[in-house]
C-alpha cells in the first residue's frame, strides 16, 4: 500500500520530470546532445501530455483521492511505464554526426564497447514506452468509467441507480413471464387501442 501511496503522490513530478530526464538527461552524464535531440523535441511533449491525461484520470478518481494510492493495475502501468522511460534515457544513444560513434549514459559508464547493446535495449524500451502508454490510458479512463458509472446515471434519470437496476429486472421477469405462456407474435391484448 505504500507504494501505491508513493506512485499516487509522484505522479505530478513525473509528469514533468521524466518528459525532462528523456530531452536532455543525457546532458548530466556528458553525453553530447545531437540527432536524438531533435527527435526528442517531439517525443517528450507527447510524454508529458499522456502523463498529464492520465494523472488528472487518476485524480479525477474519487477512491483514488480517498485512499490516497493509485489501484494495483495502476501501479502496475505506471511502475514499468516510468521505469522504460528511465531505461531509454538511460541507453539511448545519440551522435552530432554520423560518422563518429553515438555515445550514450550506458556507454559512458560501462565504455564504448557496450554501444550495440545500448541500441538494442534502447529500441526496445522505446517500444515498451508506446505499448504501457496506451494501455495506462485505457485502463485509468475505463476505472474512471466504471467509478463514475452510478453517478451519471443518477444525474441522467433522476432515478437512484438501485432503483433503476430494480425496475429493469423487475421489468425483465415481467416480460420473460408473459411470453412463457403464449405462442410468437402479436396477440389482440398486445396493442392499445
Amino acid at each position: 500500500m505504500w507504494y501505491r501511496r508513493v506512485l499516487f503522490n509522484t505522479q505530478f513530478a513525473a509528469t514533468i520530470v521524466l518528459p525532462l530526464w528523456l530531452l536532455i538527461g543525457r546532458v548530466f552524464f556528458g553525453v553530447i546532445l545531437g540527432w536524438h535531440y531533435a527527435i526528442g523535441l517531439f517525443l517528450a511533449p507527447l510524454l508529458f501530455i499522456f502523463l498529464a491525461v492520465v494523472t488528472t484520470i487518476t485524480w479525477a478518481r474519487k477512491s483514488a483521492r480517498l485512499a490516497r494510492a493509485v489501484s494495483r493495475k495502476d501501479a502496475i502501468l505506471l511502475s514499468g511505464w516510468y521505469f522504460a522511460v528511465l531505461c531509454y534515457g538511460f541507453f539511448v544513444v545519440d551522435s552530432v554526426q554520423s560518422t563518429e560513434p553515438g555515445t550514450s549514459i550506458a556507454t559512458q559508464v560501462f565504455g564504448q564497447g557496450f554501444r550495440d547493446a545500448s541500441f538494442t535495449i534502447a529500441d526496445i524500451a522505446g517500444g515498451v514506452i508506446i505499448i504501457i502508454a496506451f494501455t495506462t490510458l485505457w485502463v485509468v479512463l475505463i476505472e474512471y468509467l466504471v467509478e463514475t458509472r452510478q453517478e451519471a446515471v443518477t444525474r441522467l434519470t433522476g432515478l437512484d441507480y438501485e432503483e433503476l437496476r430494480g425496475w429493469r429486472e423487475s421489468r425483465g421477469r415481467e416480460a420473460s413471464d408473459g411470453a412463457a405462456g403464449r405462442t410468437s407474435g402479436l396477440v389482440p391484448g398486445d396493442v392499445a387501442e
